[in-house]
């Protein structure tokens, strides 16, 4: 970004009125602490999927810093697809530790117009978020397309990586997918490939598979 787009950025962020939504109350406290000392102004806090909508609507700010997953039932991106209904030029920004939100849950990879995806671990400065409130107001305004990171795989691949994760075994991952237990072996070893995992003799696969699948997820376990 050059020097005189980063610098209107940073003058504009102080008209900007944003509600953040996370469920878990350290997260949401300073992320919105953090925007308030740079500047922006926070009209709400929510906790909740249903609070979050309720302030947005009550509120009409210029933009929504939404956390992906809220735990059982709506998730940031159905929150801003039924805000994107009725408010066009609500700017969105998905803050998430996800690096492909498929990982989630396998029908979320669709992004309603205009959302700008973070990913938690990338981000490193209050200043990126600010930057990014602005770039997603500015694609609402110009009706831009929403995107989502994507890992290099397929979507049963996906699925696959979550049931090795919960720690299902080739048989009832063959069950539960209706497949072989040949085509589960195969797709693990394309998996390794796509995931860019060095086999070798050292290497247990499902154990460098399940490295991967936390890393992707943001865990630290």
């Amino acid at each position: 970004m050059d020097y005189q787009r980063r610098r209107a950025i940073l003058l504009s962020v102080s008209t900007i009125r944003v509600v953040v939504a996370d469920d878990h109350t350290l997260t949401l406290m300073g992320v919105a602490d953090s925007l308030e000392t740079h500047g922006v102004s926070v009209v709400g806090r929510a906790h909740t999927a249903a609070e979050a909508v309720s302030l947005v609507e009550s509120n009409n700010p210029d933009a929504l810093l939404v956390d992906l997953d809220f735990g059982p039932g709506p998730t940031g991106l159905d929150i801003a697809a039924s805000l994107r209904k009725d408010l066009p030029l609500l700017g969105i920004v998905l803050l998430s530790a996800y690096g492909d939100p498929r990982l989630h849950s396998g029908d979320l990879s669709h992004a309603p117009m205009g959302v700008v995806y973070l990913i938690k671990q990338q981000v490193t400065s209050t200043r990126m978020l600010a930057e990014a409130l602005t770039t997603a107001i500015e694609k609402a305004q110009g009706q831009a397309e929403g995107t989502l990171p994507r890992v290099n795989l397929t979507g049963g691949q996906i699925t696959l990586l979550r049931l090795i994760a919960q720690g299902r075994s080739n048989n009832a991952i063959a069950r539960d997918m209706s497949i072989t237990e040949e085509s589960v072996s195969k797709n693990i070893n394309r998996m390794v490939k796509r995931l860019g995992i060095e086999p070798s003799s050292d290497t247990n696969t499902r154990a460098a598979l399940l490295q991967s699948y936390f890393d992707l997820i943001g865990s630290n376990r």
